[in-house]
């Protein structure tokens, strides 16, 4: 599971942190799981959290969806061709 803070103090800066807890600040939760119901689980306790802190926070997605496969790699330039398809809108 990974649990990311971001957006910490992005509304109203610093200044209106107390101390060293944050004025306000978003969640990104993601979570590999064995079962689609473990999933679901992890995303119901995710907006629980959404429901059970101040209104207003932006909107919250949450979603369950396989994965068979992710690798993220770092390719040499030389591996890699750029190229831009244009889509003619008639």
């Amino acid at each position: 599971m990974r649990f990311d803070l971001i957006g910490v103090d992005a509304l109203h800066g610093a200044e209106r942190s107390q101390r060293s807890e944050p004025y306000e600040v978003r969640a990104r939760v993601a979570a590999r799981c064995a079962t689609r119901a473990q999933a679901v689980k992890v995303g119901n306790e995710v907006e629980t959290l959404y429901t059970n802190g101040p209104a207003g926070g932006g909107g919250v997605n949450k979603g369950v969806k396989e994965i068979l496969a992710m690798d993220s790699t770092l390719l040499a330039r030389a591996f890699v061709t750029p190229a831009v398809n244009y889509l003619e809108i008639k």
